[in-house]
């Protein structure tokens, strides 16, 4: 079983339309749960929850393989031996099958080719031998026994562990290379986003965060257990629901028939705990969410904009946030394509709303007269959404030493409504210091800040907090992530030398 886990692993690297089975196992119990399980695991365990669960089902399978082995082996009769491998070779075929139907459909060919694969891999190598040859029953433990094929077993039990050596190690090796995205042709934006001159006096500081994060570093957060991959080519945005012209659009279709904008625009998760790192800012290129629903002809009535991904994931936003001109169908990520794990072809990016909102691999656009409750919506997180005002400390870290006049720095961010200031408190909040912010990269995009630590005791307690441009400052009430996102003053201890 991890032979052929492996091999599919590895095939579903190489092509999209293959998906891994322990991870739709997987993506199918998180979708499956419970709101209140499913929201206890997470405010326990935090995404480490997910991790497990993906571990959790892997091991479950391979201990099914286990099982079936067992089962098979335990047939002295070659023939009889035989049947058993057949049959559970097409089980696990039909079960592979039926879990990959809830993405590509029935009619893709190349799924049905690896899977019968690794079924015949499955049940060439447990049919090979029985349990009586495999652990010995009479011969003595040195003593060398032949199977029906003519293999000793202690050859074939050493040429399993070398193959599966070879094939996890070619996995593990070919993995980077084998999943590399095919690069893909975006649009130029017809107003490419240029980043406002830059301040002069503004310190640089090492360790804090920059203004644009790159692809690689950027925070990445969704119920995947294994990330779709969507096949550009064939990847259709079907526009429906109450519009009076639905719209079904390609890749290129969708690029060429509205105009292209960038915009630099921070993404925060809502599961982000005050000084996390749940929080990135890329430059999005795409179209108007607006354009698009201009095209098909909204009817009356509708309350929200319902998206749907290839993976089944759904939220929605109200008629009126996606009408505004910044909420983007995005198809490109700081100059590229977007990559695969951020949503590739296209995702949606909404301004002031957590990222949960913000759709990855969208298949489809429907507008409803309802209001629609999304996956989060559904186990008690927030249906607005709103993003807080929120800053962070990134210099100097908790219980660091420093000395008197050093760099205190970090970020501050308030979604759609602009940061205005900063400011900073060394003596628990009797009294606050305004920091000097970095020049506005964008009213979307976060604003770095920077302090000098001023004269005072050895031991110092560092609090900031942001004031947004409607004049709301950031609370210092604490409370958690769910069910609407953690607020609070981020806070360190240093020693002053």
């Amino acid at each position: 079983m991890g032979l052929a886990l492996v091999f599919i692993y590895l095939a579903q690297s190489l092509f999209p339309l293959v998906s891994y089975p322990p991870a739709r196992v997987a993506s199918f119990l998180i979708s499956a749960a419970p709101g209140d399980f499913a929201t206890f695991m997470i405010v326990r365990l935090g995404h480490a929850a997910i991790r497990g669960l993906s571990v959790g089902v892997n091991l479950s399978t391979v201990l099914l393989g286990g099982l079936l082995g067992l089962w098979i082996g335990s047939a002295r009769e070659d023939e009889r031996r035989a049947r058993r491998a057949l049959t559970a070779g097409v089980a696990l075929f039909v079960a592979a099958f039926a879990l990959n139907l809830g993405t590509v459909g029935a009619t893709a060919l190349t799924p049905v080719i690896f899977y019968v694969l690794a079924a015949y891999l499955f049940a060439r190598v447990a049919g090979q031998v029985s349990l009586r040859e495999a652990f010995g029953e009479a011969p003595g433990l040195h003593e060398e026994i032949k199977s029906p094929h003519g293999t000793s077993r202690r050859g074939f039990l050493a040429r399993l562990v070398w193959v599966g050596a070879l094939v996890g190690g070619a996995a593990l090796f070919a993995r980077p290379l084998l999943r590399s995205q095919k690069a893909a042709n975006i649009a130029p934006a017809a107003r490419p986003w240029v980043p406002p001159a830059d301040d002069t006096d503004f310190p640089s500081t090492a360790g804090q965060a920059q203004e644009i994060t790159s692809n690689e570093d950027f925070y990445n957060v969704d119920i995947n257990v294994v990330k779709p991959m969507v096949d550009g080519d064939r990847w259709r945005l079907k526009v429906h629901g109450l519009v009076n012209r639905p719209l079904e659009l390609s890749f290129m279709g969708l690029q060429e028939s509205f105009e292209v904008v960038e915009m630099a625009h921070t993404l925060t998760c809502i599961s982000n705990e005050v000084g996390g790192d749940l929080i990135s800012t890329a430059v999005w290129r795409g179209v108007r969410l607006r354009d698009v629903l201009e095209k098909g002809g909204l009817q009356g009535g509708v309350v929200d904009i319902v998206f749907r991904a290839a993976e089944g994931y759904s939220d929605s936003i109200p008629l009126e946030k996606a009408l505004e001109p910044t909420t983007l169908l995005v198809f490109g990520m700081n100059g590229v394509a977007l990559p695969k794990e951020h949503g590739f072809p296209v995702r949606v990016i909404v301004p002031g709303i957590y990222g949960m909102k913000n759709v990855k691999w969208v298949t489809e656009i429907e507008a409803v007269a309802t209001d629609y409750q999304g996956y989060w919506m559904m186990r008690g997180w927030s249906d607005e959404a709103r993003i807080k005002t929120e800053s962070r400390i990134d210099v100097p870290g908790n219980g660091a030493t420093v000395s008197e006049g050093s760099t205190i720095a970090g970020v501050a961010w308030a979604g759609d409504r602009g940061v205005e200031r900063v400011e900073v408190s060394t003596d628990r909040g009797a009294t606050w210091q305004p920091a000097q912010l970095k020049r506005e990269l964008s009213p979307l995009a976060w604003r770095l800040w920077a302090v000098s630590l001023p004269p005072g005791s050895k031991g110092r307690r560092i609090m900031v907090r942001a004031v947004d441009k409607t004049g709301n400052v950031q609370t210092s009430q604490t409370s958690p992530p769910h069910p609407d996102g953690a607020s609070g003053y981020h806070v360190i201890d240093v020693e002053v030398i």
